[in-house]
């Protein structure tokens, strides 16, 4: 499932119709020294290479909140030492 839908409640496969394909992209600068792997959509994908990353998630503020709740349970799991 396109994970840009469902934080937004969207229906992926009525929003894509015959192209229900669900790819997987990677966000650069949405988190510090690592890559953000994201499932979307068809239409999200396209949508994210004709404006960009930041202008896709000012766009998609449902979306960028669960991006911030995933990276607040990366760093929580993760040693600031290293371990």
């Amino acid at each position: 499932m396109c994970e840009v839908c469902s934080a937004e409640g969207k229906n992926y496969r009525h929003l894509n119709g015959p192209k229900d394909i669900i790819t997987t992209e990677q966000l650069y600068k949405v988190f510090r020294d690592s890559v953000a792997t994201v499932k979307m959509c068809y239409i999200h994908s396209i949508e994210l290479f004709m404006l960009g990353e930041r202008r896709f998630l000012k766009e998609h503020l449902p979306f960028a909140h669960t991006l911030a709740h995933k990276a607040k349970k990366i760093s929580a799991t993760q040693s600031p030492f290293g371990f």
